[in-house]
C-alpha cells in the first residue's frame, strides 16, 4: 500500500507562513533593494541558530570541526529533520561551497520572489543558512555567488572572501 503524501500547500498554516514570508521579503526588497542584504544575512544567521537549537533539543550535535562535517550535518537537518528537500549534494573546496538541492520543497517561495523581481539570493533559506554555517565554522565571510533553479532542483554556489 502506497502512502499518499499531501502537498505542503494543503496545510493552511504552511500556506499562511509562506505567504507572510513572501510578503515580508518582497516588501523589504521594494523598500531597501540591495540595502536589504543585512536583513537577509540576519535571516540566515537566525535559521542557522535555530538549526543548532533544534539539534540540542533532539539530542543531536552539529559537527563544526570542519566545513565538510558541518555541511554533512546541515544536509541531514534539512533533509531528515526539516524534510525540506529530498537530498543535498555538496562540494566544499578552498573558499567555495557548491550545493545541489534535490526536490526543494519550498521552491514556490523563491519562485515567487523571482517572479516579483526579487533575486532568489534575498530569501533562499538554504543559501542564507549555509553562509551563516560557513562563517560560524571558519570565521570568514561568505557571499552567494550564484543560485540557479532547474525544475524542482536548485544549484547554489557560495564564495568566501
Amino acid at each position: 500500500m502506497t502512502e499518499n503524501k499531501k502537498s505542503p500547500l494543503e496545510n493552511p498554516l504552511y500556506t499562511l507562513i509562506i505567504g507572510v514570508l513572501k510578503g515580508f521579503t518582497t516588501s523589504m526588497w521594494r523598500v531597501s533593494g540591495e540595502g536589504s542584504g543585512g536583513v537577509s544575512r540576519a535571516f540566515g544567521e537566525d535559521l542557522w541558530n535555530l538549526m543548532n537549537m533544534r539539534a540540542g533539543l533532539i539530542g543531536e550535535e552539529i559537527d563544526k570541526t570542519n566545513p565538510q562535517a558541518a555541511m554533512k550535518s546541515f544536509e541531514k537537518f534539512l533533509t531528515e529533520v526539516y524534510q525540506s528537500a529530498d537530498g543535498i549534494n555538496y562540494t566544499v573546496r578552498d573558499e567555495m561551497v557548491d550545493m545541489d538541492v534535490c526536490n526543494c520543497k519550498i521552491h514556490d517561495y523563491t519562485d515567487y520572489l523571482e517572479e516579483n523581481d526579487v533575486p532568489r539570493s534575498a530569501g533562499c533559506p538554504y543559501a542564507l543558512a549555509a553562509i551563516a554555517m560557513m562563517e560560524d565554522v571558519l570565521g570568514n565571510p561568505y557571499i552567494i555567488d550564484d543560485i540557479k533553479r532547474e525544475d524542482l532542483n536548485c544549484k547554489i554556489s557560495l564564495k568566501g572572501f
